[in-house]
């Protein structure tokens, strides 16, 4: 269940604390059901994502999003463009949460991501590329690394994640809001929308 907030043009959702409840337990095996609804959004905001979910942060300033994507996905490459200008001038921190669910090729390239010894840089070298390979189908000339058992195992667990979040396609974005209530943004956003949400977050 949850709810919903239009903020301008922008549809944001709210999950009810049951759902919370669910995801905690679920995926962090919390045995105290004893917690409210905020001591469980914080649980998760501050313990289980941070802990279970392996990202590439971009950024230090401003307040943190999660961002949910698959390197093949045209979508994700817009929002990264769209939010590197919150980012260079920080107002915002994103933790980009690999998924790789979309073709065969994720698995291999979102491990590139992983296993360089400069994540960031290779990302962000990554969307300098992906877009013309996107329009051409030309994946060979993307980064590409075999997976290893823990890589496999850390994007399974960013899947099982990402689905028991409510989430079924990329973009997917994660926040917390300045009254500690989770939200979610499922696909692309502008930076002019995500300049409108950043009060709030």
């Amino acid at each position: 269940m949850a709810k919903t907030s239009t903020r301008g043009v922008l549809t944001v959702l709210f999950i009810t604390s049951a759902f919370f409840f669910s995801a905690i337990h679920d995926l962090a095996n919390a045995a105290d059901r004893s917690l409210t609804a905020a001591q469980a959004e914080q649980t998760l905001w501050d313990q289980v994502l941070p802990e279970r979910l392996t990202y590439i942060q971009d950024g230090h300033g401003g307040p943190i999003i999660y961002d949910f994507q698959d390197p093949n996905c045209p979508y994700c490459h817009l929002l990264y463009e769209n939010e590197v200008p919150l980012i260079r001038a920080g107002k915002l921190t994103v933790r980009y949460v690999p998924v790789a669910i979309l073709t065969p090729q994720s698995p291999g390239e979102a491990a590139a991501w992983l296993l360089s010894s400069h994540p960031l840089a290779t990302l962000q070298h990554f969307e300098t590329m992906v877009g013309p390979v996107l329009r051409t189908g030309d994946y060979d000339q993307l980064p590409h690394r075999a997976l290893t058992p823990k890589i496999s195992k850390e994007l399974q667990v960013n899947k099982a994640m990402f689905l028991r979040l409510g989430f079924d396609g990329t973009p997917a974005l994660l926040f917390r809001d300045k009254d500690g209530e989770l939200g979610r943004v499922p696909g692309l956003i502008s930076t002019k929308q995500l300049r409108r949400l950043l009060p709030e977050l």
